[in-house]
């Protein structure tokens, strides 16, 4: 499994320097997400309360009203809608190659 990408726009603090000064990253994570660090490695997040519990309400089966989508039923669709949707499907091949839209 590929590495996930650091989390580059919040704010990255050793936790050493959390240890000593842990007043100051408590204040800032109520405005945004601290990293945690050790040996560079994120290890950790805090973040205030509402926002963690936004992350958990769209984790927890919330995901289309957090996103503000609409589900639609397949019936609902119009003949074109129903044709984009369906070309847009890898063939038997892509799927054996794992490969499509590539």
């Amino acid at each position: 499994m590929a590495a996930a990408r650091p989390l580059e726009r919040h704010e990255h603090i050793p936790l050493t320097r959390f240890h000593n000064n842990t007043g100051e990253f408590l204040d800032l994570s109520t405005r945004t997400p601290v990293i945690l660090t050790s040996h560079g490695r994120e290890r950790h997040v805090i973040t205030d309360i509402e926002y963690f519990r936004h992350l958990e309400a769209a984790a927890s089966g919330t995901l289309l009203a957090a996103m503000d989508l609409t589900p639609v039923r397949a019936s609902n669709l119009d003949p074109d809608q129903r044709a984009a949707i369906e070309a847009s499907r890898p063939t038997a091949d892509e799927i054996a190659n794992d490969k499509w839209n590539d």
